[in-house]
């Protein structure tokens, strides 16, 4: 609400004034702006030498926090350098660290427990993991078949084991390969018709391939017998399972990481 002497003003003096606390408002924020970039080039000493007492008092306590965490020296001075330019910029605005972080317990638990960045699963460790699961699955469906086979037509028709290893690379290429792309911004996403073309082409290739691992003699492309298979696709998930361990693999063909949208 307008004062009684504004109210009276003329609007040009109105007008003078308004333009002068805007003035006055710029170059506040000018001085504020020129602080922060001295703090900015201040060492943290010399930062430290300018902080209040209660700030100093917090700058203590947290370091003793992150002590007790088990932070050696080296590694508290990094994180206060970070922390400390800041600090005192706050506090040149009236603003307490207390009020600006928390507690000195709630900030030092903030920094100990800071979320790992998520590391992206290089895509050959991705494809050898699909690899693996699709030779699993193909000589163990082949072993429980080879069960209900007559032993007349065992080897009729019946896929080779280099041609189950062939088909599960080839197989676990592509299919990364297209969770990799589905896992794109929605901008860069290929359209669903470039999707099913891809699945249909890539049927095609793996018939192609099989076609071709046909001719290959049998004496390099053994059919085997039903219990080797089953004893080659339970080690392939083994493997599959260690070889996971080790590179900490999350993702898999049928639980891909979620897509990335655009923001």
């Amino acid at each position: 609400m307008m004062r009684k002497e504004e109210v009276n003003l003329d609007p040009r003096e109105r007008n003078a004034q308004a333009h002068e606390k805007q003035q006055e408002k710029v170059a506040t924020l000018s001085k504020q702006e020129q602080m922060d970039q001295e703090i900015d080039g201040m060492s943290a000493q010399e930062i430290a030498e300018n902080l209040s007492k209660r700030n100093a008092d917090y700058v203590f306590q947290l370091r003793k926090a992150l002590s007790d965490e088990g932070f050696d020296d080296q590694k508290i001075d990094t994180e206060m350098a970070v922390l400390l330019p800041d600090i005192l910029k706050a506090q040149r605005r009236g603003t307490p660290a207390n009020k600006l972080y928390g507690g000195p317990t709630v900030k030092a638990y903030a920094i100990t427990h800071k979320p790992k960045p998520v590391v992206p699963t290089p895509f050959w460790q991705k494809a050898s993991d699909s690899a693996l699961m699709f030779f699993g699955i193909l000589t163990l469906m082949n072993g429980v078949m080879a069960f209900f086979t007559k032993s007349t037509t065992k080897n009729q028709g019946a896929t080779g084991i280099v041609s189950m290893l062939v088909i599960s690379i080839v197989f676990g290429l592509a299919f990364t390969k297209m969770n990799d792309l589905m896992r794109l911004p929605k901008s860069q996403r290929p359209k669903m018709g470039r999707m099913i073309l891809y699945m249909v082409g890539l049927l095609a290739v793996a018939l192609v391939i099989l076609s071709i691992t046909i001719f290959i003699p049998k004496v390099l492309n053994p059919v085997l017998p039903g219990t080797v298979l089953l004893v080659i696709g339970v080690l392939a998930f083994g493997g599959r399972y260690l070889f996971r361990r080790y590179f900490h693999i999350k993702e898999s063909f049928f639980a891909p990481a979620p897509p990335t949208d655009d923001k």
